[in-house]
């Protein structure tokens, strides 16, 4: 495997403790697509960046149940108890 890296440079370090089954799936997984186990993880990182970057800004900036179209459950409990 050739590490090349084209964008940012890797400047945080992160440990990461896994059990034996996401070990086992890691390495088969990233096996199957020709990368590396760290690489495997920044690929999924990055999609998942990609698909929430505006949920997240919306989760930061305000409610975070409200700016992603959910409520609290137990806010209306009483909904269906008027007469």
């Amino acid at each position: 495997m050739n590490k090349v890296n084209l964008g940012d440079k890797y400047t945080h370090r992160l440990s990461l403790r896994l059990t034996d089954g996401q070990m086992d799936f890691l390495t088969k997984v990233s096996g199957l697509l020709g990368v590396s186990p760290s690489d495997y993880i920044r690929m999924t990182l990055n999609a998942g960046m990609v698909s929430t970057s505006a949920s997240i800004d919306k989760l930061v900036n305000g409610n975070a149940l409200e700016k992603v179209g959910m409520s609290n459950e137990n806010i209306k409990t009483d909904i269906n108890n008027q007469l």
